[in-house]
């Protein structure tokens, strides 16, 4: 699912060499790899991340198969719509999450969300439009535009596992992770999405 950014992940270092050896020697020594999944719909997508919401990413992923598997492979805004409330939650979503992923279903499908158009959009302006769905926060809204339309410069300075592994890679206080991770954004620029690929891939195989 993030081929394209990883192709640049030798740029990337190069550029960190100069702006953060720290993060350049963990590319080096632990780069980050393409084990996100295989690559689904925009649709599918956003109902992933907001399976993920608030919850651990082997949590995440147990729930998001379950969804798919009811919906027989593939999840689209009919099979969702089709599934019921029942059936969401015998999934393991909470009522919030039927609701958010029921709502969104229905606005896909209407084309009151057209997924199609926000490929055109700058990250600034497809975060807004995302965002205006409900249910759908600023850290979604980043997750899509990593893992499915494969921005470049995307930092998830909003995600608990991005400011734990800064915790971990930099030594630095939970309390100021996300403040740190955001002082770094220019640092890491253009390649702030490798930059959090990096990171969570670290902390995931952490010895």
């Amino acid at each position: 699912m993030v081929e394209r950014l990883l192709a640049q992940l030798p740029q990337a270092i190069q550029r960190w060499d100069a702006s953060d050896p720290v993060l350049a020697k963990l590319a080096r020594t632990r780069p980050p790899q393409s084990v996100w999944g295989h690559p689904e719909s925009a649709f599918a997508q956003l109902v992933g991340a907001l399976v993920h919401q608030q919850v651990s990413l082997a949590a995440g992923r147990t729930i998001y198969a379950r969804v798919k598997a009811a919906c027989g492979g593939r999840v689209t805004p009919d099979r969702i719509l089709a599934l019921g409330a029942r059936r969401l939650q015998a999934c393991g979503l909470s009522r919030q999450k039927r609701d958010y992923i029921s709502d969104l279903a229905r606005k896909v499908r209407s084309r009151e969300v057209d997924t199609r158009r926000l490929t055109r959009m700058p990250d600034a302006d497809a975060v807004e439009t995302l965002t205006r769905v409900r249910g759908i926060g600023e850290w979604t809204a980043k997750m899509f535009l990593i893992f499915h339309l494969q921005r470049p410069d995307v930092l998830a300075d909003g995600d608990l596992g991005l400011q734990i592994a800064a915790t971990q890679v930099y030594g630095i206080p939970p309390k100021r992770a996300k403040a740190f991770l955001a002082s770094r954004a220019p640092d890491w620029s253009p390649y702030a999405s490798l930059a959090s690929l990096t990171l969570w891939h670290a902390r995931r195989t952490k010895a």
